[in-house]
């Protein structure tokens, strides 16, 4: 009789799993060992300055961008890398729960001796596992780079910057997972996730070039995800905890709610 979803489902979930790791190593080498070209590039600084504000605001910090941090900061943890890891996040979390209920499988699973709470709860490890898996794998690829290109780059940015990209991450996935085991219903799980995330990024990245959108930066996952730079100046707690906070938040009101519905037939 199944007794460890946990393991059930990271074995269903290998392949994925695995490809997303190899797309997040090879994205990290290619752009830490397209940075020596950039670094070097004359007239870049020059070409920056001579650009709209609007597009500098936007591009972020031109004194930090011809470093290791900043040049990263722009390429991979702006957009990138929570694009990457927040597509599967949300694929993961929409599956967990609806995904199993809308193949019909839901009910073998709850036939063994598990409860809802033990069957969630360990969709959830299994997914935040992946989850990291696939994060390390980004960071491997990103020192990779930089050993075979012989650039300093400083590891303890580096994994500052994982850490609030795996909890951002986490928290789409905790919200495409708890919205699925509310519902039942994989568009509804992940078109609320996929809106968290895509309307958190607008207006992240507006922010500063639109000034009636000011106030509304503490409704976006991504101000709280990177607003500072992570790599460069470091984790804000804070900020740290409000994303932990919000996946915190998802994983209780979705299993309230899963212990409470009827399953589909």
């Amino acid at each position: 009789m199944l007794r460890n979803v946990f393991l059930k489902s990271l074995r269903d979930s290998r392949r994925s799993i695995t490809y997303y790791s190899i797309g997040m190593i090879a994205t990290g080498l290619y752009v830490a060992m397209l940075y020596p070209t950039i670094r070097d590039a004359s007239g870049l600084t020059e070409f920056m300055e001579q650009m709209p504000e609007v597009m500098r605001n936007l591009i972020g910090d031109l004194e930090t961008l011809n470093t290791p941090e900043g040049f990263l900061n722009v390429e991979i943890f702006s957009f990138m890398a929570p694009l990457i890891a927040g597509i599967f996040a949300i694929i993961a979390g929409t599956g967990a729960i609806a995904g199993e209920e809308e193949k019909g499988t839901l009910d073998q699973l709850m036939a063994n001796p598990v409860s809802r709470q033990q069957v969630m709860i360990q969709k959830i490890e299994a997914m935040l596992t992946g989850l990291l898996v696939i994060n390390l794998a980004l960071g491997i690829g990103l020192v990779v780079g930089a050993v075979l290109t012989d650039f300093d780059l400083s590891i303890s940015g580096l994994v500052q910057a994982l850490i609030s990209l795996y909890a951002l991450t986490a928290a789409l996935g905790l919200i495409a997972l708890g919205v699925g085991a509310s519902t039942g219903r994989k568009g509804v799980a992940a078109g609320v996730a996929a809106a968290v995330g895509v309307v958190g990024f607008l207006l992240e990245t507006f922010l500063s070039v639109v000034e009636f959108l000011e106030p509304t930066k503490f409704v976006s996952v991504f101000y709280y995800y990177n607003s500072n730079g992570v790599i460069i100046h470091g984790l804000n707690y804070v900020h740290l905890l409000a994303l932990v906070m919000v996946g915190v938040v998802a994983t209780v009101v979705g299993l309230w709610k899963f212990e409470r519905r009827d399953l589909q037939n």
